[in-house]
């Protein structure tokens, strides 16, 4: 972003003039349409569901300006801040979108990475860096205590904070060295289309969804269950109770076998399986994974490529992993 003499800034190459007001940057619904080139009908209907999941409250990220037309003339207008531009940019299905979220993605990768690695002959040669390192972890995990940060921010800081519980996690993602823990074998416990479907039906109930919400498309679903559960040679493909709550996450997410409501089933289903399976909470009853690194990890799988199917399962394995502390 490049702030001109005005005080309005350029947003990351598109050239969209953008307003700058109270730190943060506002958009209206057609800047937003022009920044990920979709209808403006399509920006609208986010809007409009990020607000009815209560994702975002209206009063933190929603604001009136005067705004001058094409016509000259001065009108009050509905603008909104960063938060809301990151949320409807992770939902929508353009290509620009999809530039957008590589974007924002690297971004955040850069700024980790490099953070680290500038640091890292320190850390090698002086073990009290290391010590220094973790209580900024701490201290950024702190930020998801924050009163008007997003929950997808919070979850993003969430996943960081988690996934830094050893400092060598970071190293082994950037170098895809992550493997597969251990986890946990013995499991009495299996989930059925059945069960599944009376989960959904609960969700549906507790939210007051539309008729649309959880209709599937087809019997994708049914696979997707399967595929949990498929076997080879007379042994189960992912043997550990956690490889199959990271696929039942990541096929649910994917195969988006329903009409609408897919990422909050999967989410759904994980959480259920992981509560019947015994491996919810930890030792100290805290959740394993927390509820908005849950929504940040939902949004990363849905957003992945096929091709990083073994890594975003490596991801769910290693926070769930309760030996890497």
């Amino acid at each position: 972003m490049i702030q001109d003499a005005q005080g309005q800034v350029i947003l990351y190459k598109n050239h969209l003039e953008v307003r700058l007001e109270k730190d943060t940057v506002w958009l209206t619904q057609k800047q937003m349409s022009e920044l990920f080139d979709t209808e403006r009908s399509v920006v609208t209907k986010h809007l409009r569901n990020i607000l009815k999941t209560k994702e975002l409250e209206e009063k933190t990220v929603c604001a009136i300006f005067a705004h001058t037309a094409s016509d000259g003339k001065t009108y009050q207008t509905n603008y909104y801040n960063l938060d809301m531009i990151i949320s409807v940019g992770y939902r929508v299905n353009s290509k620009r979108g999809t530039q957008f979220r590589i974007w924002a993605t690297n971004v955040l990768r850069r700024h980790l990475v490099d953070g680290y690695t500038i640091n890292e002959k320190r850390l090698k040669a002086q073990q009290s860096k290391i010590r220094d390192l973790q209580e900024t972890v701490r201290l950024l995990g702190n930020i998801v205590l924050l009163e008007g940060v997003s929950d997808e921010a919070k979850g993003v800081v969430q996943i960081i904070s988690e996934y830094s519980k050893a400092l060598s996690i970071l190293d082994d993602f950037d170098h895809q060295r992550l493997a597969v823990p251990k986890g946990t074998r013995r499991t009495k416990y299996k989930l059925t289309y059945e069960e599944a479907r009376k989960i959904i039906d609960q969700m549906k109930v507790k939210f007051k969804d539309s008729a649309l919400v959880g209709q599937e498309k087809d019997k994708s679903f049914q696979g997707s269950l399967s595929a949990v559960y498929q076997t080879f040679d007379g042994k189960d493909v992912y043997p550990t109770v956690e490889e199959k709550a990271a696929h039942l996450l990541y096929f649910v997410t994917k195969n988006h076998s329903f009409i609408d409501g897919n990422k909050r089933i999967a989410a759904a289903l994980f959480v259920c399986f992981l509560q019947k399976t015994g491996i919810l909470l930890d030792k100290d009853g805290r959740k394993r994974i927390d509820d908005n690194a849950l929504v940040a990890l939902t949004l990363m799988i849905a957003a992945s490529k096929p091709s990083e199917k073994e890594i975003m399962v490596k991801v769910i394995l290693n926070l769930l992993d309760q030996s890497r502390k």
